[in-house]
Formats: structure tokens, C-alpha cells, sequence
């Protein structure tokens, strides 16, 4: 027999029980060709535990497991018994859409396209189908017993769930959930119908870079240090980095290798990623609380430096910051008008992969527009001053940042978000999830911006420091872009 992951979590924290729904649940979905692996039938025991009245044990359960395993696995058979045998109000949401629209097409495939589906692969489950409604933003089934699930995408919106009424609450993808949605969904199930109300998160192990993960954390942690009635806890992870070449901490920690996920998946990855990246995504890794609450910005107060006034006139410069695996390259813009305000705008950032001509031309055509342009990163800076050189003449035209240099772009920014001299365009989204989601990265005995996304707030405080810094005033009439 081929060799399996390990089917019993790494931590496991339950309530004493004696019946559970979770091998009927097993066996159904079993029957509508999803039969779920050992690890996935303790999960769903556990999730479906109950008590002689019926009511579920566990009305807040955590799922987290490394990335593949196939959390799926568990959701879609407790969503579907919640459907059919206990006519449950469900609400499943998702950080992105495509993951919400995978797990709505899943279920639909087995009820069938549409309420009498002549080619229904399973008649007997169209045959509760009382109707869909699919439109934008709403992907809804309801039954005819009653039961009724719908599936929402979160992404940046914290207002998405008010107003709904649910039994069971899905929160797929828990490790980009956000304080202000866990604010919004959680008293959702408050007033269960059913009287039997539970929560689930499932997830992957945080970045601890995209600032998303706290919420998630916190409740792992919570339940492992101090665990209240009702909660659940399955994790598949490891307590440290350790040594990421070690088989046998694969098996360890991914449930599901030696079925759908491939031994050869993880050796490819294991001589890729940085080793505290594939802890992290393989091994389960899970960083402290603490150490993902370490933002560069303050988000109210950059919040509050929002203006969509027109452009203003002024000394401008650029920034061009390219990413630490020399993938991706911003490029941004800052104007300094006769008064000191600051304007700073993300003009565009792009897969290195599309070359940098792009990047050339645009700066080429803008040389008697501006002070300077300010390029760093490790990878892609020798290229592009060479396609630029010829037409950046000036001398301090093209500037290099040492380490020092970026600190001080950083502190500028920082200074003038917190006191208010700087503005930015509130429909850059990109820029914004940038600002709020970077977080301090040591250097040169300061800090400067890390993450995940932070090329875009780096490129501007790269564009500022060198309109502050430079001596080229060309044209004292000047726009971004």
C-alpha cells in the first residue's frame, strides 16, 4: 500500500460525545461520489457530533491544514447533509470569488443545473430542488424542505453579511478573514432557526505579511490555551520551521499526501520557496498572534489622507520598486506642490515577465517632466537604467537608494501620512491594499516596508524621497503621469 499522510490531527480538542451524524454524512456523500478520506470522516464526526435532543455539540469549529489537503472534502459533505437531512440555513463565504464560485458549482452539479434538470446526474437530490437564483453577487439554492444555502464572496467588504439568519456560518479561506467581517458575520447564527447554531473556519496557515490573519489566529490560540464550550479544533501543522527536506514532517503534516496530493508537489516546492515559506505552506507552520500585528501604516490615518481633487502642479519624481523574487515591478509617482502637499499615486505595476520596455518608453517620454526616478530591488534595477541611460542625461536623474536612503523614504511617507501632508486617489485599491497590509521589515538599523504587496506603497515612498531629495527642478509645472 502507497504511504499516506497522517490521518489524526496534530492537535485535536473536542468535546465528549456519544452519537454523531458525521458517518451518515460520510456515507452520503460517499453515495454522490465524494467519499471522504479517514481525516475528512474524524472532522465531520466531530463537526456532527450531538446530543440525545439532536442539537450539534460543537457550535464553533476551526479546521486548519496546509494548503491541497482538501478542506473541501469536509465542507461539501457537512453542507450537503445540512441540506437534505436537517434542512439547515447556511451561509458559506469565501475571501475570493472563484473560490465561492467552485464550491457553489460543486453543489450544484450534484442538485442538478436547475428545478426539474431533465439531465440531473443525481434525480433523487434535483428532486428537493426548489429553485436557484444566480445573479451578481448572489449564487442561492433553496430545497423544498427548507433547507437553503448561499454563497457570498467577502473580499474587501465589511458589511456583507447584516441582515442574514443562519444555522451554519462557512468561513472559507479563515486566513484572510478580517477583524471588520468577523464584526459583521458573527452574530449572523445568533438566532439560529434551528435553535442548533455553528460556525466554521477552515483555512490555511497565515502569511503573517498580508495583515489578514489575526482573527484567525487568535481563535486557534484561543482555543488551544483556553478552550470555551462548544469550540473545535482540528490542526495539521508543525511548532517550528525546522528542517523542510524531511519527509516524514510532510506525512506528518499533510493529511492528504498519497492521495490527491503528490509527494513530487512537494519536493518541487521544498527547493523553490524560502524554507519559512514552505513551513508555512506545507508544513502547517502557524505564527504567533503577535507577530502578525506589525503593520508600517497607520490605516486610519492614511484612510484619512484620501482626495480625489484634481492632480496637482509641482516637483515630480517616480518610483520604481521592484519585488524581492523579481517577479512583479510598481512604478509610482509623487508631486510636491508650492506648499509642501504632497500628491503620490500608483501609476501601474506589472509581471516582470512582460519585460520592461514598457517601463523604458514610459519613463524615456516623461524625462523633461521630472526630477528624477528612483529605482530599487534586487533584481531588474541594472536593466532598466541601461534601456533609460541614454535619455536620462542629467546628472542625480537616475538614483540608485542605498540602505539608508530607503529608511529615509520610509520615514518620509510614514511622517506624511501621520501628520496629514500627503494625499492619494481612493480608487486606487491596489495602493491602498499595499498601504494597509505592509508591515515593518528591519534594515539598516531602521525599518522599511514588508509583505507580501508592498511594492506599490515602496515605489511612492521611493517617488517622494527623491522629489524632497533632488536638486532637478526642470519644469516647475508638473504632473503625474
Amino acid at each position: 500500500m502507497n504511504r499516506v499522510g497522517n490521518q489524526n490531527p496534530t492537535f485535536r480538542h473536542v468535546s465528549k460525545y456519544n452519537r454523531t451524524e458525521g458517518e451518515y454524512a460520510s456515507e452520503l456523500s460517499a453515495h454522490y461520489a465524494l467519499t471522504p478520506h479517514p481525516w475528512q470522516k474524524l472532522v465531520l464526526d466531530d463537526w456532527l457530533a450531538v446530543d440525545d435532543s439532536g442539537k450539534l455539540i460543537h457550535s464553533f469549529c476551526i479546521l486548519e491544514v496546509p494548503r491541497q489537503n482538501g478542506k473541501t472534502g469536509v465542507s461539501d459533505p457537512r453542507e450537503t447533509w445540512g441540506l437534505v437531512k436537517r434542512a439547515e440555513q447556511i451561509l458559506h463565504t469565501a475571501q475570493e470569488f472563484q473560490t465561492a464560485k467552485k464550491a457553489f458549482d460543486r453543489l450544484r452539479k450534484k442538485f442538478g443545473t436547475r428545478k426539474n434538470d431533465p439531465y440531473a446526474e443525481y434525480p433523487e437530490l434535483n428532486a428537493l430542488v426548489d429553485h436557484y437564483t444566480v445573479s451578481a453577487g448572489q449564487m442561492v439554492l433553496d430545497l423544498t424542505n427548507g433547507g437553503h444555502i448561499e454563497f457570498r464572496t467577502r473580499g474587501n467588504n465589511s458589511d456583507m453579511g447584516r441582515g442574514g439568519t443562519f444555522d451554519l456560518v462557512v468561513i472559507d479561506e479563515a486566513q484572510a478573514y478580517t477583524e471588520e467581517q468577523d464584526a459583521s458575520l458573527s452574530p449572523l447564527n445568533s438566532a439560529a432557526p434551528s435553535g442548533s447554531p455553528q460556525t466554521i473556519l477552515m483555512g490555511t496557515p497565515p502569511s503573517g505579511q498580508a495583515g489578514k490573519g489575526v482573527v484567525f489566529t487568535r481563535a486557534i490560540e484561543g482555543i488551544k490555551e483556553n478552550p470555551n464550550k462548544g469550540d473545535c479544533l482540528h490542526l495539521w501543522h508543525s511548532e517550528e520551521v525546522g528542517d523542510v527536506l524531511n519527509r516524514d514532517r510532510w506525512y506528518q503534516a499533510n493529511p492528504s499526501l498519497g492521495f490527491q496530493l503528490l509527494e513530487e508537489a512537494l519536493e518541487k516546492d521544498a527547493t523553490k520557496m524560502a524554507p519559512d515559506v514552505f513551513a508555512r505552506e506545507h508544513l502547517g507552520f502557524l505564527a504567533k498572534k503577535h507577530e502578525l500585528i506589525n503593520y508600517a501604516l497607520d490605516s486610519k490615518k492614511w484612510a484619512a489622507c484620501i482626495s480625489d481633487d484634481l492632480k496637482p502642479e509641482g516637483k515630480t519624481a517616480y518610483g520604481v520598486k521592484f519585488s524581492a523574487d523579481g517577479s512583479l515591478v510598481s512604478l509610482s509617482g509623487a508631486v510636491i506642490d508650492s506648499t509642501g502637499m504632497i500628491r503620490i499615486s500608483l501609476i501601474d505595476q506589472k509581471p516582470t515577465g512582460q519585460g520592461m520596455q514598457w517601463l523604458a518608453n514610459w519613463l524615456n517620454d516623461r524625462y523633461k517632466k521630472a526630477s528624477c526616478v528612483v529605482i530599487d530591488g534586487r533584481n531588474g534595477v541594472d536593466v532598466l537604467i541601461d534601456k533609460i541611460s541614454d535619455t536620462w542625461k542629467a546628472k542625480g536623474s537616475v538614483i540608485k537608494p542605498g540602505m539608508k536612503d530607503v529608511v529615509a523614504a520610509v520615514g518620509m511617507l510614514t511622517d506624511a501620512v501621520n501628520e496629514k501632508q500627503l494625499t492619494w486617489y481612493s480608487k486606487q485599491e491596489l495602493l491602498n491594499d499595499s498601504a494597509i497590509t505592509s508591515t515593518k521589515r528591519p534594515i539598516g538599523g531602521g525599518w522599511g516596508f514588508g509583505g507580501e504587496n508592498s511594492t506599490p506603497i515602496e515605489a511612492c515612498s521611493l517617488a517622494l524621497w527623491g522629489a524632497k531629495v533632488s536638486k532637478r527642478d526642470p519644469n516647475k509645472q508638473m504632473r503625474i503621469g
